[in-house]
């Protein structure tokens, strides 16, 4: 009883403490913000331009180095399928190790080219004149895209290929549990750990950027939309791993 009473008085104040941060916190921000305003708008118009004068080059850059560092990454790969079918050795580090690279090469490359490309992706930016490469910047950002999904079918296939009980087409919709199905028990458990970590993660996070998209929206005038897309990842996240739980509790008591 105890102990209940102490969790409930735990959890009253950390609220309470929290309210009074917020509040603290959003007033100071609040007087910054009115003191420094045209600094602050004078410098988001600076960033913003500078980065929208640079598009086609940077996307030019992030599709360079992407291709370079994605095929130096799979043919490393490669390279060690090839020595452990020849000396018929075991080496899951660099497996892991390069297959993270390629991985992580393509993750990266998605994310920058879409961060990049929407520094320009407005009407009022487009008809303002200034944006002559604006349409190479997007065959740019099209074509990396297409060179990610490429890499991605590659790097499967060459696992496959090394490893023929790994099973699942890459372009199915249906290929995450058509290969998880294909992976043993210990695999299948590096999965759902990782899986639950990055929900933990991500639980953690999505409550800061809802927090951070109300803050811009208040002095940036951000817009709503970002606010609602971040609630709605956060809302999706929270109720498919609760309808996951209970399908597998199900399928257990059953």
């Amino acid at each position: 009883m105890k102990e209940k009473k102490s969790s409930y008085f735990t959890a009253t104040w950390k609220m309470l403490a929290a309210v009074i941060i917020g509040g603290i916190a959003g007033g100071v921000s609040v007087v910054i913000y009115e003191l420094m305003k045209k600094g602050i708008d004078a410098g988001i118009r600076t960033i913003n331009g500078t980065i929208q004068q640079y598009i086609f080059p940077a996307l030019i850059i992030i599709a360079v180095v992407t291709v370079v560092v994605g095929e130096y990454s799979l043919y490393r790969l490669k390279n060690v399928y090839k020595e452990m079918k020849d000396a018929d050795e075991d080496r899951f580090y660099e497996q892991e190790k390069w297959g993270a690279w390629t991985s992580g090469v393509n993750l990266v490359s998605q994310v920058a080219c879409i961060i990049i490309l929407s520094f320009g992706y407005s009407l009022k930016y487009i008809e303002s004149g200034k944006s002559r490469y604006f349409l190479f910047a997007c065959i740019i950002f099209i074509l990396c895209y297409f060179y990610d999904i490429y890499l991605s079918v590659r790097y499967v296939k060459a696992i496959q290929e090394a490893h023929p009980e790994k099973k699942g087409d890459p372009t199915s919709s249906k290929f995450t549990e058509q290969w998880v199905e294909s992976c043993d028990e210990a695999e299948k458990e590096i999965i759902y750990k990782s899986a639950y970590k990055t929900y933990i993660v991500l639980n953690k996070v999505i409550p800061i950027l809802l927090l951070l998209t109300l803050i811009a929206n208040m002095f940036l005038n951000t817009g709503i939309l970002a606010v609602l897309v971040v609630a709605v990842i956060y809302l999706v996240t929270g109720m498919t791993y609760i309808r996951s739980c209970m399908v597998s509790k199900a399928k257990r008591i059953g």
